[in-house]
């Protein structure tokens, strides 16, 4: 189904194959004729999945948004858009920020071991490096096909690049996956110390949002774990997600990252 491979780890032993549930409600699918073609609102089809972009936000689960509420730079919305994969029949759709005339929109490259979406256009920023340039890089996917326990492989990506970086063994045991907590989407995780190596060396409850006594965010579990930036892991749709957001305000908002499928009939819906 997937186009590309897992990254090499002994995790790739463990067998379960995971399916995707069936949607809950069909999409609209493209009609051949030009009439039906207009979308109820008289909007934009999408490119690619032929959805309605005013409805489409309608596939997206709210509670798991982490930036699409609040104050927008002037001139900004937020809208949908979309990007595909190396399977025809699939889609990744997010709501991206549009300012003055300008959508952000990500690109989907396969990798060896994994993918990625990196910034082909941002909506907010200037200049931003685009796919194949250092720093362009937004999202970083592992397909989950045949995986039993997706945190376990998580965790020890994780654990094996902070031990490749340096960290000492009793940093590396103590790395685990919490929920991100606020300001985050709601199923976000990340991988941290625990609280019991915190309180044997003293060390303040990192929660995303203010930094511990020592006046810096501890970061002991290598790239995949927490740093001085928004860095975050989704579990869904099939994939393990790797955000990297930064420090500034994010042009996209990863809770509403979703995986969408065409069916035998044409009609998109979305995988979860």
């Amino acid at each position: 189904m997937k186009h590309f491979a897992l990254l090499v780890t002994s995790a790739l032993a463990l067998g379960l194959n995971a399916c995707a549930p069936a949607a809950k409600k069909p999409a609209e699918a493209p009609a051949a004729s030009t009439a039906v073609q207009v979308c109820p609102d008289d909007g934009p089809r999408l490119p690619i999945t032929g959805l309605c972009r005013g409805r489409a936000v309608n596939y997206f689960d709210p509670a798991r948004f982490a930036n699409a509420s609040g104050d927008l730079p002037e001139g900004c919305t937020w809208v949908v858009s979309e990007t595909t994969t190396p399977d025809p029949n699939e889609a990744i759709l997010y709501n991206a920020l549009s300012c003055n005339g300008k959508t952000t929109q990500l690109e989907f490259s396969a990798g060896a071991g994994s993918a990625s979406l990196s910034w082909g256009v941002s909506g907010f920023f200037d200049d931003v490096p685009t796919q194949g340039e250092t720093g362009s890089e937004r999202v970083r996917l592992f397909t989950l096909e045949g995986v039993a326990d997706a945190k376990a492989l998580i965790l020890e990506m994780a654990r094996g690049t902070a031990a490749e970086q340096g960290s000492t063994p009793e940093e590396v045991v103590a790395c685990e996956m919490r929920p991100a907590g606020e300001g985050y989407p709601s199923d976000a995780f990340v991988v941290d110390v625990n609280d019991a190596y915190k309180q044997a060396n003293k060390l303040g409850t990192y929660d995303g949002l203010t930094d511990g006594p020592e006046a810096g965010v501890y970061a002991a579990c290598g790239p995949y774990g927490v740093t001085d930036a928004q860095v975050f892991w989704l579990i869904r749709d099939g994939y393990a997600w790797f955000l990297d957001q930064g420090q500034d305000m994010p042009d996209f908002d990863a809770g509403s990252l979703t995986v969408f499928r065409k069916a035998a009939d044409g009609a998109w819906a979305p995988v979860g």
